[in-house]
């Protein structure tokens, strides 16, 4: 019996403390809720955002606690948590503007809907709009970091400002309490998990971000080119509408009148004789 407490005991001491710490997988999520939500921005900057009542069904949209609700056709309450535990929950177009994550700026015009300009004229927009998506991005990953040296059990901490070159200052920050990391051991192999993948996850959508806004400024291109050629050729034709049309009717007139002109050469006398009945 005593040498199986005295081995218990080694065992015990042999093994790591056990600690309450947050976990890689935690911060992860964190991370992607955060720059999810840049991301949902970005795009409404680009394409726009009209009020609930005016989404098409199908759309999907999230609200300030980060939950996803799709517009269905129902009349009174359309828009439904898509939530697994949660979809019993239903919002009425009102609700949904009030709860949504950009509620302060709806309606957004998007960038690709600015009209009587050429898509040159949008490119410094454009190129200033996703430029902030990486600025922003890449603060999260500075917050995230900061917050590896807060305690496990401490709420959210202030960690002041973070600026990032190219980028403007972000102030007023408060650190992610799941990615506190502070605690009796060092956790190095958690740390090295959420700052690779946080900086790595970051870079590839940006990137992505990049190759899917040359899609679309070459097909604005496109598009707004067919429309200008589409409105000069309309006007084009109304202009040439009447004076065209009077030159014909002119022309007809003239034809009609050619038969007065009496014939002076042999040719005229060459037609057969018209027989008397």
């Amino acid at each position: 019996m005593k040498q199986t407490l005295l081995l218990l005991f080694l065992i015990a001491l042999l093994m790591p403390p056990q600690i309450a710490k947050a976990e890689s997988g935690e911060c992860r999520q964190r991370v992607n809720t955060e720059i999810g939500r840049e991301l949902r921005l970005y795009r409404n900057v680009l394409f726009g955002k009209p009020r609930a009542e005016n989404a098409p069904v199908g759309e999907v949209r999230y609200d300030t606690e980060g939950w996803a609700w799709i517009k269905t056709d129902a009349e009174s309450l359309p828009w439904r948590n898509s939530v697994a535990d949660q979809q019993g929950l239903e919002w009425s177009d009102t609700v949904m503007d009030e709860q949504d994550e950009h509620a302060e700026s709806l309606p957004l015009v998007g960038i690709f809907e600015t009209k009587r300009m050429t898509t040159s004229e949008l490119i410094p927009y454009l190129l200033q709009s996703i430029r902030a998506l990486e600025c922003r991005a890449m603060s999260y990953c500075n917050i995230a970091r900061a917050s590896e040296s807060f305690d496990k059990d401490d709420g959210a901490q202030d960690i002041g400002s973070v600026q990032l070159l190219g980028c403007i200052e972000f102030t007023d920050l408060e650190s992610f309490p799941e990615c506190h990391l502070g605690g009796e051991t060092p956790l190095l192999l958690d740390q090295a998990d959420g700052r690779g993948y946080c900086n790595e996850m970051v870079t590839q959508t940006i990137q992505r971000e990049r190759e899917l806004l040359k899609l679309v400024v070459e097909y604005d291109a496109g598009f707004r080119s067919l429309l200008q050629f589409a409105g000069n050729f309309d006007i084009f034709l109304k202009e040439m509408r009447w004076p065209l049309a009077n030159t014909v009717r002119q022309a007809v007139e003239l034809i009609g009148k050619l038969e007065r002109i009496p014939c002076f050469v042999s040719s005229c006398d060459s037609s057969p004789a018209i027989k008397d009945e």
